[in-house]
């Protein structure tokens, strides 16, 4: 089980797994896909609640075949919150129960990241694991977990990495949530620009590059549509950065993500 939404006539609540890493103990690389699957069915049914209300639980339909919404059942709790982690607890292997005298902040917690995008924690891990010497490139927000406050000026913009020779933003382009996800990595590409037009000035220039992580448009997961969708975020975006004059990559895995980020701050320039 990967999460329990509990819901009434004016509200609702989703408590997700908070132990998914368990699922790359048991699967290695190959639950990627399983963790995907599950990150795109759980916002899709929260997509669903905010149109629909406590409806959505018995009217909708999930996009991955791998994931369907369970029996609905009748409760009582002090709060939605309550209910939900209360049946988390009893029924799913990928959850751990804290406490809420003992539960840390949003803005503490490891697996908030520096949005909801869990994109560039992932990517620090790698990064970590491989050439830990650059992690001291990723941003405050990142390595000590924080949520990053919205930007409220041209002043204020947010890099998840700055490196000697790579400056570049990340994100997740999902596939149920395009129009949303795309306004989102345009910010992104914004504060990037902004930052690019700052460094104009330098004797070394430096790398800057939006990337994106999405599904690969071979995968089981995604439909002929969904597929569509996403080639044309991809296009449209890659289209802005090119007239904005900075790099654009969409790969499909954490560890060609980290790859390329190593690859990009430590490959020496210039000639021969």
């Amino acid at each position: 089980m990967i999460a329990v939404a509990a819901a009434n006539g004016s509200d609702f609540h989703i408590e997700r797994a908070n132990e998914l890493k368990r699922l790359s103990c048991l699967y290695g690389k190959a639950a990627e896909t399983a963790l995907f699957a599950a990150d795109v069915a759980i916002d899709e049914l929260e997509a669903a609640l905010i149109d629909k209300g406590e409806a959505a639980l018995v009217e909708s339909t999930l996009v991955f075949s791998g994931v369907t919404l369970g029996q609905v059942s009748e409760g009582e709790a002090r709060s939605l919150q309550h209910l939900s982690r209360t049946w988390m607890s009893a029924m799913s292997s990928l959850y751990r129960f804290i406490p809420e005298s003992m539960e840390i902040r949003d803005e503490d917690r490891p697996d908030a990241g520096v949005t909801a995008d869990r994109l560039p924690a992932l990517v620090l891990d790698h990064v970590n694991k491989t050439n830990p010497g650059l992690v001291g490139y990723f941003s405050d927000e990142i390595r000590h977990f924080r949520k990053r406050r919205p930007s409220s000026g041209i002043a204020e913009i947010n890099i998840d990495f700055t490196g000697a020779r790579l400056v570049a933003n990340f994100a997740t382009l999902r596939s149920n949530t395009t129009a949303l996800a795309v306004d989102r990595i345009k910010r992104k590409m914004f504060d990037l620009k902004v930052r690019q037009d700052r460094d104009g000035g330098l004797f070394e220039p430096r790398t800057h590059e939006m990337i994106l992580f999405t599904p690969s448009r071979d995968s089981p997961l995604l439909n002929e549509k969904q597929a569509e969708r996403i080639d044309e975020a991809v296009a449209t975006l890659k289209e802005q950065s090119d007239n904005e004059g900075f790099g654009f990559t969409a790969l499909h895995g954490v560890p060609e993500i980290g790859a390329r980020v190593i690859t990009a701050e430590t490959q020496v320039q210039g000639t021969a």
